[in-house]
């Protein structure tokens, strides 16, 4: 044997015994991880987002510790909700893993009925968290402690449905409301009506609406009697198509009553397109559409207006961004509409909104929300001067040119993290 196979095979031995100590040290280095996850125990979790029966989740969901702190926790889990075709509810449960990124994220659903009760809706909440946070329990010590029941439903429970839908997925709504407040020298009288018809599949979406309400007061000043009632009508019916997971277009109709706003009748037909960024798929995390609305809406009037008008026709237009996010760092929502009159694009308005919600840090929270508006589309306000007890009752919309509202407020939390125990006593 030569000098040169000599060496070829001693290369050979040294790469094999690097191999494998290289393996043993993987695998040494998972046993190590496993063992590292098994040492958590019990999981520690987070909830956020949508109001529910805190007191309920805590008391059913007991295999695992809730903490008071998203930093504190190995899962963060965020519920948000949106509004099906039928009139009810889809809650979807996000899990985020801070500490166990070899699971990653999920999301669950938990569909209610309309004529869900409380209990029920609660219920589907709290199975639907168990079964979302057993990936992350079997990465944990607890794993070890916990099986899987299953319950066999009936046979007839089981059995598919074969009738059709006789509503042909059409949901219909309504809603009365009063109220009366009395005193020896004033008197107020609400009521309002609502009615809807929806129908809503993965392809089109009708909503169509009717409102109307009606606040009547009576103030005796000294034998002096101050009248007042402020009127409202409102209809709606809205048809979008879906062209894509991202392109959307429709139509809308409306019609429109109020004293407040010196309008006896305004009708507004617009076509509309729109454009999510994201698929709609993702609506439930992040959002950022871009919307175009371009029609004809015609307007009579109760009194005649500033610009001596009784009633005109108008073409207007709109454009409107909407953004939201929702993660466990917090939520943003923001959005900007910008409206003019073709006939005088000095005639406009321009409003921007944002809710803003941020965890700084363990225990330190902070919640914005800003509206402003800069207008200059005011068509309607009636010409003459306005009474003071339109002004005081609030029964008429005064003349600006811009209006702003803002809040703003501070969360501080600490102590203990953990927060398990329900004690429901007085």
């Amino acid at each position: 044997m030569n000098a040169k196979s000599l060496k070829t095979i001693s290369i050979a031995i040294l790469m094999a015994l690097t191999f494998s100590i290289d393996t043993k040290a993987e695998a040494k280095t998972d046993i190590e991880t496993y063992q590292t996850l098994k040492s958590l125990g019990t999981l520690k979790v987070f909830l956020d987002g949508e109001k529910i029966d805190f007191d309920y989740i805590r008391r059913n969901v007991d295999f695992v510790d809730f903490v008071n702190d998203p930093k504190a926790s190995d899962v963060h889990i965020i519920i948000t909700s949106n509004r099906t075709g039928s009139g009810g509810t889809n809650y979807i449960l996000n899990f985020y893993s801070q500490n166990l990124n070899q699971i990653g994220d999920i999301s669950l659903n938990c569909i209610s009925s309309p004529g869900d009760t409380e209990d029920a809706i609660r219920a589907c909440i709290s199975r639907a968290m168990k079964l979302g946070l057993m990936p992350y329990v079997n990465e944990t010590a607890s794993g070890d402690l916990i099986d899987i029941l299953y319950t066999k439903p009936e046979k007839e429970l089981t059995q598919a449905k074969t009738d059709a839908d006789p509503w042909q997925q059409w949901v219909f709504r309504m809603d009365a409301n009063g109220d009366f407040n009395l005193e020896e020298s004033k008197s107020k009288y609400d009521y309002s009506f609502n009615v809807r018809a929806d129908k809503i599949t993965e392809n089109i979406k009708i909503r169509s609406s009717y409102y109307m309400s009606n606040r009547i007061e009576e103030i005796d000043n000294v034998g002096d009697l101050i009248y007042s009632e402020n009127r409202r009508k409102y209809f709606s019916l809205r048809t979008v198509y879906s062209l894509s997971d991202r392109w959307s277009t429709g139509l809308f109709l409306t019609y429109f009553q109020s004293t407040y706003w010196n309008t006896d009748n305004a009708y507004e037909l617009k076509p509309a397109i729109e454009y999510n960024f994201f698929p709609w798929e993702d609506a439930d995390k992040r959002v950022f559409t871009i919307s175009y609305f371009a029609g004809y809406e015609f307007k009579d009037y109760f009194e005649t207006t500033i610009f001596g008008k009784t009633e005109e026709g108008l073409w207007e237009h709109n454009l409107e961004l909407n953004f939201e996010v929702i993660q466990p760092w917090g939520e943003i929502e923001m959005k900007l509409e910008g409206s003019s009159y073709w006939h005088d694009f000095s005639k406009n308005r321009l409003t921007f909104e944002s809710d803003l919600s941020l965890r700084i840090t363990r225990g330190l929270s902070l919640n914005f929300g800003f509206r402003a508006e800069n207008i200059h589309n005011q068509l309607y306000l009636p010409a003459g001067e306005i009474s003071l007890e339109s002004i005081l009752l609030g029964n008429q919309k005064l003349p600006s040119t811009f209006e702003l509202s803002g809040a703003m407020g501070i969360r501080i939390q600490f102590g203990s993290l953990y927060n398990n125990v329900v004690n429901n006593r007085l």
